[in-house]
């Protein structure tokens, strides 16, 4: 870990416990694996971090992890304890340190834990309350290092839609398809696939998020792909659909349609915009074409260590965007027994213009192979 990275942690530590103290805790148990990352650099799969208001943190987890845990949280000033990840060793951390208000991640805790713990605390005067979104509101703006990583998973996203425009053709599965994306992913420099992709031709392209198939692509239909890479941990999210041959005229209809509401959608996103209003924007185009009742989901979401994570874009959302947060514009439109039509871009929030991260073609024509 470099010092600026050990620097970077510090201070999204320090902000946390400027944020306990705006809400009067003491202490916070972090259970989700992003923030833990986020916060310490650790990227181990059993870890509990506790992050204490009086500058004070300790990770805990367990043998497997003993020399990476020390290696990746080094100079970040966090301790380390290597023992069971049960309640009763949270508890007792928790009593040695001798906090009394303590908030818990209650959305990334189960039901059994929590009970476990809370029976461990029976006696003592340490009171837990659930609280959500402290790590997570920090996590959704973006440093430099951050944004890079970004760009470079953004990057290799467009080549691996490069890629499968190369090597798609009649006859070949979507499971084939979505194979070739995600080696491709895997062998040009994605540490992972940030999801399975989403491959779906002819009628099911009219499923959001269906699962490839051993269907086999046909002249005339329409493809959707949906794919992304993560690069040291951050995400990219890119969706295009195009069709094979000639598009018909309801393809080229509902292409262009979910086209402009998406560069309506791009133009709002903006530093103070609200999520919901982006969300808005984009319905009242799909509206104007009659399509408004076949968009069965939000417009966006934010992307960094998670694939969703905040802001949100979507009808209730209470989000208010900022610079340098990076979400996604994706609406669609789909259309039962007929297919369907889904254009994802990431988009930088700047205090300017938004800034388009994935640079795949993105034109009112649908694209043709």
């Amino acid at each position: 870990m470099s010092v600026e990275t050990q620097a970077n942690h510090r201070a999204r530590l320090e902000k946390v416990r400027e944020k306990l103290a705006e809400l009067k805790l003491q202490a916070l148990i972090v259970f989700s694996r992003a923030n833990i990352r986020y916060l310490t650099g650790f990227t181990g799969s059993a870890g509990v971090l506790i992050v204490g208001r009086e500058g004070w943190a300790w990770l805990i987890t367990d043998g497997r992890y003993k020399l990476q845990s020390k290696e990746q949280t080094k100079g970040t000033g966090v301790k380390i304890a290597v023992t069971r990840l049960t309640g009763k060793v949270i508890a007792n951390t928790l009593k040695r340190t001798g906090v009394r208000h303590v908030g818990f991640e209650g959305r990334n805790c189960s039901v059994a834990f929590f009970e476990s713990l809370r029976d461990e605390l029976k006696g003592t005067r340490v009171k837990l309350e659930s609280v959500a979104g402290v790590v997570e509101e920090l996590r959704a703006v973006k440093d430099e290092n951050e944004l890079s990583l970004i760009r470079q998973a953004a990057q290799l996203a467009d080549a691996a839609f490069e890629h499968a425009l190369k090597v798609l053709r009649v006859g070949m599965t979507e499971k084939e398809l979505a194979w070739e994306i995600e080696a491709f992913l895997r062998t040009h420099g994605a540490d992972a696939i940030a999801f399975p992709p989403i491959i779906v031709s002819g009628e099911r392209t009219a499923l959001p998020h269906g699962q490839p198939s051993d269907r086999k692509l046909q002249k005339g239909d329409l493809v959707t792909m949906d794919l992304g890479a993560t690069v040291s941990g951050y995400c990219s999210d890119l969706t295009r659909t195009i069709v094979i041959g000639k598009p018909n005229s309801e393809q080229q209809r509902l292409y262009r349609a979910v086209w402009e509401a998406q560069q309506r959608g791009i133009e709002a996103v903006m530093a103070n915009q609200k999520g919901k209003k982006v969300d808005s924007i984009v319905r009242e185009v799909l509206d104007k074409h009659g399509l408004k009742k076949l968009l069965m989901h939000g417009i966006g979401h934010g992307v960094g260590l998670e694939i969703h994570e905040m802001p949100s874009l979507g009808q209730r959302s209470k989000d208010v965007l900022k610079p340098n947060m990076v979400v996604t514009v994706e609406p669609g439109v789909y259309v039962p027994n007929f297919g369907g039509v889904r254009i994802e871009d990431m988009v930088l929030v700047t205090n300017g213009e938004p800034e388009v991260l994935t640079r795949s073609p993105n034109s009112e024509k649908i694209l043709s192979v």
